[in-house]
């Protein structure tokens, strides 16, 4: 198995991004360097679990998110854990929605993820 340093660091870039925080904001608050956080991000260098864990809680996100195409099979089951969530709050007119777009969906040549 190998892990894609490359699209982590991308994912970690487009989540720090989405929440308007620089480099040296996240470098801050898990207590590295901003030139650490660059290298994660450009892919050059690998970062440990618990700086991965660290990012995760500072973005406000899951690991799986930020592992992307690293995961295989627990990729499937986190997407639809996820899913399954989402769903529960959903009423019926939503429901009735999602369910038509999931129909089309099937319809499409869809790239795994």
């Amino acid at each position: 198995m190998e892990i894609n340093y490359a699209e982590i660091g991308r994912n970690i870039r487009e989540h720090r991004c989405r929440r308007g925080m620089k480099q040296k904001e996240l470098a801050e608050r898990i207590n590295v360097s901003d030139q650490h956080i660059s290298h994660i991000e450009n892919g050059h260098t690998k970062l440990s679990l618990v700086t991965l864990v660290a990012i995760c809680n500072v973005l406000e996100v899951d690991c799986n998110t930020l592992l992307g195409a690293s995961l295989t099979g627990a990729r499937r089951n986190a997407l639809q854990n996820r899913l399954i969530e989402a769903i529960t709050s959903m009423e019926t007119g939503e429901l009735r929605l999602l369910s038509d777009f999931c129909e089309m969906l099937t319809n499409y040549d869809v790239t795994p993820l």
